[in-house]
């Protein structure tokens, strides 16, 4: 069974991996960006070893039902259902996932380290625009100061230069040639919410809900 394959199957049946993520999986893994940690566990880069041999650190991984429990502090599966966690987006422990709020609809959101990001809310509205933000090309998606930025003033203000990887040219060519849609300079124009998960409040609706099922 192929990565792409077993992604597909990893997410529930209410929560569905969206067919234009799968989509991109399919070609990323067709052109070798399935990669293999010294642990055993497989992931997909955005980046063919050829053009970035370095650990990618926004990288897809199979989602595990034990960490979505572990952020909703349920054991109510249909809760837990609701929140599929499949994107690392920084070396400090962050990940974005599928969250499908109380309308039905599935919106990307990111859930920091809280050892090191901080931001917790939505990303995305669809699927569509997260493979638009991963495309514009920064190393690391969990850090908002940077959003305002682009990745190449990212890299000279904060990276030596062989840390730091290429635009992800398979995917941009993707996004901008398979599905038409255009590839923003910076996250700032796509990402919805910088929210703190350490806010008093917010009219972050992914927060809330978080908020919310933990009882905090």
């Amino acid at each position: 069974m192929t990565f792409s394959q077993q992604m597909a199957r990893a997410f529930p049946q209410s929560n569905p991996l969206p067919s234009a993520l799968h989509q991109a999986l399919q070609l990323l893994e067709a052109q070798g960006c399935l990669r293999t940690r010294r642990d055993g566990v497989r992931y997909m880069s955005l980046h063919p070893e050829a053009e970035f041999s370095a650990m990618a650190t926004c990288a897809f991984y199979l989602p595990e039902p034990a960490d979505s429990a572990l952020w909703t502090a349920s054991d109510d599966p249909e809760v837990n259902q609701r929140l599929v966690i499949f994107l690392r987006t920084g070396g400090d422990g962050s990940w974005a996932g599928l969250w499908r709020d109380d309308a039905g609809q599935q919106r990307v959101v990111h859930l920091g380290s809280g050892s090191g990001s901080l931001l917790l809310g939505v990303l995305t509205d669809s699927a569509e625009d997260l493979l638009r933000l991963l495309a514009i090309g920064y190393a690391e998606l969990c850090w908002p100061e940077q959003f305002p930025l682009t990745p190449e003033e990212v890299r000279e203000q904060d990276y030596e230069d062989d840390d730091y990887p290429p635009p992800p040219r398979l995917l941009r060519e993707h996004v901008q040639q398979t599905l038409g849609l255009t590839v923003p300079p910076r996250a700032a124009e796509l990402v919805q919410s910088t929210e703190s998960m350490d806010a008093e409040q917010s009219s972050d609706p992914f927060w809330n809900w978080l908020k919310q099922v933990r009882g905090d």
